[in-house]
């Protein structure tokens, strides 16, 4: 007799209640994935029925936690090495929110975490370290679940604040994995799963291809560009795997916000590049390209984080200056967008935006 492949415990409420007959047992496991817990240590605060079902049917998280780096500012890498030997990374950024003159005790922190939804990455960005990796293989849904799950253990056990938002900006495309992207959201927003609000999560794509944005529509969470550059000429050479004009991936997003809704908005990212798309013309270039947007269209400029052998044009690439990255900035928000700057965090550590490539993994 061929014996079924055991779920994993890091599923979706629905599919975990199926496997354990019943909707309070699934909540009674959650609740301790919620907090970062494993089910399947002894004493875990489980019904004897309901801990015999779960080693029965499910099996426990496909992976461990190999490393962290934390960096001064809290920013703290996480390497998690799954079943079959790869490694991914995750970032968790702690975000201190004291309103002047509030009490410490109506402070708000909290955490974002950034995941990955691919070992390694196809798109071959020409300012990305995780592109150098290639594309080793996507992720399943519980492995993007595991990077939650472990984030939430590390956040509790460092004194970090809690994990509020999740960004799917890390290793991979999530464009390119779809499948696994979705049954992982519907676990994260899910009150019965994870519980964070869509609001608060976010899913980040280069735009591959105008109908793989339009897929988008559906998924419970915000939707971010990473542009880099409208001019289609400097696009492709950023971002090698285009192969479309930035005019039919904007009207893509176009027709895909408004299918979700007038409130929805879409955030642009544009990583900038001393000398490469930094200028005047870059910036009134973008602004044209994102007008007819629907919503209110938020850019996010992010000074490039350097990765050493990473360049273009015969040399090698340098974050764009403080002033450059201003005078950018008032271009776009000049022409109505609103345009912020990304801080950096974790460059030191290899932590930052385009810097994850799993080093640390042998």
């Amino acid at each position: 007799m061929v014996l079924s492949p055991l779920r994993p415990v890091l599923s979706p409420p629905a599919a975990l209640a199926e496997s354990l007959g019943g909707t309070g047992r699934a909540d009674a496991v959650w609740s301790v994935l919620r907090e970062g817990g494993d089910p399947f240590a002894e004493g875990a605060p489980l019904s004897a029925r309901t801990a015999t079902l779960l080693h029965e049917r499910l099996a426990p998280p496909v992976g461990e936690l190999a490393l962290t780096v934390s960096s001064r500012c809290g920013t703290t890498k996480l390497l998690l090495r799954l079943a079959d030997g790869h490694a991914i990374e995750a970032v968790l950024i702690p975000q201190d929110r004291h309103p002047q003159g509030a009490p410490a005790a109506k402070a708000r922190a909290f955490s974002t975490l950034c995941v990955s939804s691919q070992v390694g990455c196809g798109r071959a960005c020409a300012f990305c370290a995780t592109g150098t990796m290639g594309l080793l293989r996507s992720l399943s849904a519980d492995e993007i679940l595991l990077q939650v799950h472990a984030a939430v253990r590390v956040a509790r056990e460092c004194g970090l604040p809690p994990v509020r938002n999740v960004v799917f900006m890390g290793m991979g495309e999530p464009g390119d994995n779809l499948g696994g992207v979705s049954e992982a959201l519907s676990a994260l927003v899910n009150p019965r799963g994870f519980g964070l609000f869509k609001r608060h999560v976010c899913v980040s794509t280069v735009g591959t291809s105008p109908s793989t944005i339009r897929a988008l529509k559906p998924l419970p969470a915000r939707l971010a560009w990473s542009v880099h550059a409208a001019n289609d000429v400097l696009r492709r050479r950023l971002v090698p795997t285009t192969r479309h004009t930035m005019t039919e991936l904007r009207d893509a997003f176009g027709e895909t916000l408004a299918a979700r809704g007038t409130t929805d908005h879409l955030m642009v990212e544009c990583t900038l590049i001393d000398g490469v798309n930094d200028t005047p013309e870059a910036a009134d270039e973008l602004a044209e390209l994102l007008a007819p947007l629907p919503g209110r269209t938020r850019v996010n400029l992010i000074p490039y984080n350097p990765n050493k052998g990473l360049g273009a044009y015969g040399r090698t690439f340098r974050p764009a200056h403080a002033k450059t990255v201003a005078a950018f900035q008032r271009r776009i928000m000049d022409s109505g967008t609103i345009c912020t700057v990304r801080t950096t965090r974790g460059d030191a550590d290899a932590a930052a935006c385009g810097q994850l490539a799993a080093r640390g993994a042998e």
